[in-house]
């Protein structure tokens, strides 16, 4: 027999049901859920490429009627350490006077440490005129001043030996070491008027290692290579194919790339 409430019972059934669910009590927290699981990592991206500039005697012609220079920037896309005629992104001149005018065009090229104008360091160009006949830029006669920034450091990695070289007479330069990552000792000699050779005290892995070098204000280029696993030649210019001696705090650095 089916049984069913009385209207009464029902009723207060259905108070009795209200007031617990319009308790002001909170009821218990329910457990926590599982973790997810974590998501894979992401690939690595691409090593940044190292900036390069080469600076260059530029004999008269059509770009400079009366020679001067031209300064060639680029990225090292092949990492050989050096700015080849393909990597070349731009090239801007600096262009000799008339002779009449008895003034002589002048670059000076410094490392630039981190900073404001570079975040990862870099190079600072300085262009002006030789007006006072010395035959240095002096910082009074730099007119324009341009920044080759190196790119975010967190894109690659390496180590690197840093110095301040300088030469006087016919003495072997002589260097003050500013960084040494690498560990390694270099002894540097007078090949010729100009010319040194720094030979390390241990090998390097030449497609990962690229060298930077400054432009001292006594000289008006600097040219440099790797010769070997174990030398650097250096040679200093004062003019046209001119090789000179005696020179202060050239800005040297050997980046060896992981």
């Amino acid at each position: 027999m089916k049984k069913t409430l009385s209207p009464k019972l029902g009723a207060l059934l259905f108070i009795f049901l209200t007031f617990m669910a319009c308790s002001s009590e909170d009821g218990a927290n329910g457990l926590d859920g599982m973790d997810g699981i974590d998501g894979i990592d992401g690939t690595d991206g691409t090593d940044g490429l190292t900036s390069l500039i080469s600076t260059t005697v530029e004999e008269p012609g059509t770009n400079c009627a009366n020679g001067g220079f031209r300064l060639d920037i680029g990225l090292d896309s092949n990492e050989n350490g050096q700015l080849d005629a393909g990597e070349v992104s731009s090239s801007q001149y600096l262009c000799n006077l008339d002779p009449a005018d008895g003034l002589t065009s002048l670059i000076g090229t410094v490392i630039e440490q981190p900073g404001a104008n570079c975040a990862n360091g870099g190079y600072r160009l300085d262009v002006g005129l030789d007006s006072n006949g010395n035959g240095e830029l002096d910082e009074s006669e730099v007119t324009s001043s341009e920044y080759l920034c190196n790119a975010d450091a967190a894109d690659f990695n390496y180590q690197s030996y840093a110095s301040l070289i300088s030469q006087t007479g016919t003495d072997d330069p002589v260097s003050s070491v500013l960084d040494n990552s690498l560990g390694l000792n270099i002894v540097w000699a007078r090949e010729s008027q100009g010319r040194y050779l720094g030979t390390l005290d241990r090998s390097i892995d030449i497609g990962k290692t690229v060298i930077f070098f400054s432009t001292p204000s006594s000289h008006t280029g600097v040219r440099g290579e790797l010769v070997s696993d174990n030398q650097i030649r250096l040679e200093l210019q004062n003019g046209i194919n001119v090789f000179a001696d005696n020179f202060e705090n050239l800005s040297f650095e050997l980046r060896e790339y992981e």
